[in-house]
């Protein structure tokens, strides 16, 4: 009976959205479902470290057998909402085929997975990524960027993300966690800075950052609000985490030598100069200062979490733990090279910390979880796909008459690079707030790509726009 009574509760609330959906659909505000998902995984990430913890609570509702996700619901509905609302696309571009095409392969290494008898149980969990992934890519590309660029809705969620940040690390700081318990919201563990949560700030405060960068009257309070996301990712203790922020900056620093940045941003030298004073204040502040009262060593700001998170006794193991999980995913990669072992598979291997052979299904490593579960096929199309969107975004950023559109394509872009960075050192698919994080990634990054018309319109607008 409880659970009949749960999925009545369930039925109504998603009429309710559904409702909702189709309402913003019809009124042009639909951006505002990407809003409502990135808000909610920030409020989740904020209140609970590890997704796989997380008691039965209005984030994750559901009794027994049945639970479920948030972002799976929502974005179902939202599509839903918009085929209902606008029909179906008559046109789809080759990055949208792509990306269907991936989804379907991981629909045949499911059935594949139950095939070959492997753990059911993790089958429709590993699927789920067609949802997150294909279907957020889908829902966020249906947005047009204008209306996320020019709006208000995303600068207020990058400051609100800004204050649940700077709550995390001044607990963090304090190296204490707090239990709360509220009706429907217990929080065991509130206070901790964990890694999905460090890893969507690191890309809030990046594109917020950028797109502040590329407006005439930049907003002190939006860039102020960008550092304690940015700094975020120094107190998680997660190597991942850093490898995602350090890959998304290197990107941005990359492109950003190009010429295309002399037009797109608006930095000015007496910025850079004041933000390279404020940095030589924060250290002197923070290591040079309380060294002298104390007559002590000069500390290096967070080398001490820096040092934990790369050099712990715990860290080593951890990567000793992976190399260990790649070696024995390719003897099951070779069983199988072309078309995978089918979703649920799973393998022991030799944990090394405490010296025991455990049985998993992840690798800590995106391509060769898609490699052994789905194949050379599977792989090659996600990198097919992953590569035909990064080098549209790059186009976008070249070449597009918007230079908010196109400094947003270019944050977008660093943030995608970030998380398939991390993804190399962690399954982030199993993971669906990074994931989730991903598909709308490569969603807007799309529907900045289709605002000037596709690649080739927009190169051609573009000129012309240079040439006035």
């Amino acid at each position: 009976m409880t659970q009949v009574a749960i999925l009545l509760v369930a039925a109504a609330a998603a009429a309710l959205l559904f409702g909702q959906f189709a309402r913003w659909e019809r009124s042009g505000r639909e951006h505002y479902v990407v809003i409502l998902l990135l808000s909610m995984l920030v409020i989740e990430t904020t209140l609970y470290e590890n997704q796989d913890q997380m008691p039965r609570d209005i984030f994750h509702p559901g009794s027994g057998a049945f639970e479920f996700r948030l972002p799976e619901i929502i974005i179902t509905l939202a599509l839903l909402a918009r085929m209902v609302v606008r029909g179906r696309a008559t046109r789809v571009g080759v990055a949208p085929l792509l990306w269907m095409a991936f989804g379907a392969w991981i629909f045949v290494s499911a059935v594949e997975g139950v095939l070959r008898h492997n753990d059911f149980t993790q089958i429709p969990y590993q699927a789920k990524v067609i949802i997150y992934v294909v279907g957020g890519y889908g829902l966020a590309a249906g947005v047009p960027i204008r209306r996320l660029v020019e709006g208000r809705a995303f600068e207020r969620l990058v400051r609100w993300s800004a204050v649940a940040a700077t709550v995390l690390i001044a607990i963090a700081a304090a190296h204490r966690s707090y239990p709360i318990h509220l009706p429907l919201l217990p929080l065991p563990d509130f206070g901790v800075d964990g890694s999905d949560a460090a890893t969507i700030f690191a890309a809030l405060g990046l594109i917020g950052l950028l797109l502040e960068l590329a407006k005439e009257k930049r907003s002190r309070l939006t860039m102020l609000a960008c550092l304690p996301l940015l700094v975020s990712p120094f107190l998680a203790n997660q190597r991942a985490v850093l490898v995602m922020l350090g890959a998304s900056v290197t990107t941005v620093v990359v492109v950003a030598m190009g010429k295309t940045a002399r037009r797109r941003l608006r930095v000015k030298s007496a910025e850079v100069l004041l933000s390279a004073m404020a940095v030589v204040g924060v250290v002197l502040g923070v290591a040079v200062v309380p060294a002298l009262e104390g007559h002590g060593p000069v500390q290096v700001p967070l080398s001490a979490t820096i040092a934990k998170t790369f050099n712990s006794t715990g860290k080593i193991e951890s990567a000793q733990d992976r190399a260990s999980k790649w070696s024995v995913a390719f003897s099951y990669i070779r069983q199988h090279p072309i078309i995978g072992n089918g979703l649920g598979v799973e393998f022991s291997f030799y944990e090394p910390g405490p010296n025991v052979i455990t049985v998993t299904n992840v690798t800590e490593n995106i391509a060769l979880d898609l490699w052994m579960r789905t194949g050379l096929i599977g792989l090659a199309l996600f990198v097919l796909a992953l590569f035909v969107s990064v080098f549209d975004g790059l186009a976008v950023w070249r070449l597009h008459p918007d230079r908010m559109v196109a400094v947003l394509a270019l944050a977008l872009v660093a943030v995608i690079v970030g998380l398939v960075a991390k993804g190399m050192v962690e399954s982030i698919f199993e993971k669906y707030r990074l994931a989730t994080t991903l598909g709308l990634s490569l969603g807007l990054l799309r529907s900045a790509v289709t605002s000037a018309g596709g690649p080739r319109l927009g190169q051609r607008r573009a000129r012309a726009y240079e040439e006035v």
